[in-house]
């Protein structure tokens, strides 16, 4: 193989989809991989996964596989997290993707010099490469809020939660109103002692399935039917809440937020728990004593494990905070790829849309390939584009619409992420104009 020119850290689903565009545009690039395999998150065991037995993905089948690489026809509209796995696995094969990674490869060091980058590994060894996709993602280190008091139970991570049988007798509660606080809170339900399930506000949650489709599709369905958002989105509450998923229904804090501006939680079960008096309900913890659990509403529970679904924070140690301020900057990267000060840096996967893996992959790579070769012929587009960064204010990617919460940091509209990217991409391949209001 060629010595190549374009590093890609990280061989997850990111990663995979930026190697599978450059491979088809005929750009060299290798894959620095942590571990021993692709997939990353969802690799089903290791340093790298998050997976745990009751993991399925939340969007579905359809929506979540590369178009040109459809997963398997016998595969259910929402695959377990060890078909999503098998699924990357196969897709890195048959992109012949394995003769450019070098795997069990960490990056302990990036240094920036006019020749581009050079990358020292955990070995010591050192590669020089002219750009760098960085493709490690949103999940790095784990979050934990922190509250008065200390509390003398067991204590674990989302990310170290495997089974339900780590919440067996126990009297459990799981912290977080996300997806995986959702799932968590159902197998808590299920095997618990006594389960509880503490949110900080009220949420709208969504069925997998409605009108015998899975959610996502029936949404993309239904869109075409009203010329009014605001209609559509009072359509789909109304047919939520005959389904019999309104919180408020149960108990639940009404939302203080439209159902617009959060990411959809999207979960058939929780609300079934909580209405058969398996998982019950709390707000926000107001602190700790021993194992007594307070919450703002007065109330308090003994508590032996609490499971903190609460999030993660990027981590990308190998990138000096001189070069590029990775704790602060990724509000003012350019398509959230794009840093300012930099022409041969990408990021790939620090956003997140209501989409699936598969499509958005493969748009965000032909993305970052039709940036790489603008570059390399130092394209008139490519000079625009550099001039575009530094207003990036004018780019709307729907950003605002969203909640303004950490869940909801990297949070873009997907619909005008689609039309920018497409746009863009457009122009970098045929090398026209750009327009300022693109």
């Amino acid at each position: 193989m060629q010595q190549p020119t374009i590093a890609i850290i990280g061989a997850g689903a990111s990663g995979l989809g930026v190697a599978k565009a450059l491979r088809e545009a005929g750009v060299n690039f290798e894959i620095i991989e942590a571990t021993a395999r692709f997939g990353g998150n969802w690799q089903p065991d290791g340093p790298a996964s998050k997976m745990y037995e009751s993991v399925h993905l939340i969007s579905s089948r359809h929506n979540t596989q590369f178009v040109d690489f459809p997963m398997p026809a016998d595969y259910p509209d929402y695959p377990r997290h060890n078909q999503v796995f098998a699924y990357l696995t196969q897709l890195a094969e048959h992109c012949q993707l394995t003769a450019h990674t070098r795997f069990n490869t960490r990056v302990t060091h990036m240094a920036k010099d006019r020749q581009g980058w050079q990358l020292t590994f955990t070995d010591g060894s050192q590669s020089r490469y002219e750009v760098v996709v960085v493709c490690n993602g949103l999940l790095g280190v784990p979050k934990i809020p922190d509250y008065p008091g200390t509390f003398s139970g067991l204590s674990l991570h989302a990310r170290d939660y495997r089974s339900s049988e780590q919440l067996r007798g126990k009297r459990v509660l799981v912290v977080g109103g996300g997806n995986s606080g959702c799932d968590i809170a159902v197998d808590a339900a299920q095997t618990a002692s006594r389960a509880l399930h503490s949110t900080r506000r009220g949420y709208h949650y969504m069925p997998k399935f409605i009108d015998g489709q899975p959610t996502q599709e029936w949404l993309m369905d239904q869109a075409p039917k009203f010329s009014d958002e605001d209609a559509y989105w009072a359509h789909v509450e109304r047919s939520f809440k005959f389904a019999g998923f309104d919180g408020r229904d149960y108990g639940l804090p009404a939302p203080d937020h439209d159902i617009r501006e959060c990411h959809p939680i999207l979960n058939s079960q929780i609300l079934y728990y909580i209405g058969h008096g398996d998982l019950h309900a709390k707000p926000d913890i107001s602190r700790f004593d021993g194992q007594q659990v307070h919450f703002s509403d007065g109330s308090v529970e003994t508590i032996d494990l609490i499971v903190w679904a609460t999030g993660y924070g990027i981590d990308l140690p190998f990138l000096p905070l001189e070069v590029f301020d990775w704790k602060r900057e990724f509000d003012g990267l350019f398509m959230r790829m794009l840093p300012v000060r930099h022409d041969d840096l990408m990021f790939v996967g620090y956003l997140n849309t209501p989409s699936g893996i598969g499509n958005l992959a493969n748009m965000t790579g032909r993305f970052i390939a039709a940036c790489i070769q603008a570059r390399a012929a130092d394209s008139p587009a490519w000079r625009q584009l550099q001039q575009i960064k530094l207003t990036p204010e004018r780019l709307d990617l729907g950003q605002q619409r969203f909640m303004q919460t950490q869940r909801h940091a990297h949070e873009v509209d997907l619909w005008k992420l689609i039309r920018t990217l497409n746009f863009l991409t457009a122009r970098l391949q045929t090398a026209q104009p750009l327009a300022h209001s693109a």
